[in-house]
Order: C-alpha cells, then structure tokens, then sequence
C-alpha cells in the first residue's frame, strides 16, 4: 500500500510539472505562438494579472480596431487593444482596456510583435516563478521529491516481493 502510494504520488508529481511545462510553454512554440505574462492590470478583466497570454505573429497592417496587438514599448512588452491603426503614420493608437484613454504613446508598425490569440489563467504566475532563482529552486525541489517519490515506491515493492 506504502509503495503504490509513493509511485503514485511521485508520478502525479512529475506528471504536474510535465504537463505545465508541455502545454504553457513547448506545444506554443511549436504551433508558432509566444508567450508572456501578464504583470498588470491594465487590460483586466479581458486578460487577468498572471495569466498567460498567447501571440501568434502578425502584420501590423493586417490588425483592425478590436484586436488585440502585442509589441515592444521602452524595452517591455505590451498587450493592448487597437482603437486605430493608422497606415500612413506606421503605427497603431492602442488602449488597455481598464486605462480611460488611449496610450500616450503609440505602437509603431516595427514594434508590433503580432496579434493575441487567447489567455489561460493564473499560469503566467507559474511561468513568472520559473524565471526568479526561488521558483528554480522550487521546481528543483518538486522534480526531486516526485523522482525520490517514485523510486522508493520502487524499492518497497521490490522488497516487499522478496
């Protein structure tokens, strides 16, 4: 009983952590997409604090009022809603969708990263962890004690055959 109940909650450990990474981070990118964190609110409730978003790239002359644009301002990435896009000046008139007004500054066409696709919460939080010393350590910490889990679930049953 002792044993399967190791394995299991070893593998359930590990199956966790495996999923996460698979479906936050790796399937994405294989389907083409980016993704980021959400770390304010400016765009709530639409796309919550830490959730995480999904951007496939996109032209900037292609995004209509409506779509949600994701692109660089003063080094950060910013996912804001377009109210206009306007070709002859190459750049988009964006708003976050708590903000009152428009953005101070526009969007220029060569920062447009690509359009927002969808928005699973809460995971941006898991994903913003990853990236602080802490959170390595705590995933560190998770992957050993699913693989101990697992391995002295293993031992008991084998000696227990014995």
């Amino acid at each position: 009983m002792v044993a399967h109940l190791c394995s299991f909650l070893g593998a359930a450990l590990l199956g966790v952590v495996l999923a996460l990474a698979l479906c936050a981070t790796l399937v994405p990118r294989l389907m083409g997409l980016q993704s980021y964190a959400i770390v304010s609110g400016s765009m709530e409730p639409t796309l919550p604090v830490g959730g995480l978003v999904y951007a496939e790239p996109f032209s900037a002359e292609e995004l209509v009022p409506g779509d949600i644009a994701v692109f660089w301002r003063n080094g950060d990435v910013v996912i804001h809603r377009v109210e206009e896009n306007d070709p002859e000046a190459r750049e988009l008139i964006t708003r976050g969708d708590a903000n009152d007004g428009v953005d101070a500054h526009p969007a220029l066409y060569d920062n447009v990263i690509g359009r927002a696709m969808g928005c699973v919460p809460a995971i941006g939080y898991f994903i913003l962890a990853l990236g602080s010393l802490p959170g390595k350590f705590v995933l560190g910490w998770i992957v050993l004690m699913g693989a101990a889990l697992t391995i002295i679930g293993t031992v008991i049953s084998n000696l227990a055959r014995h």
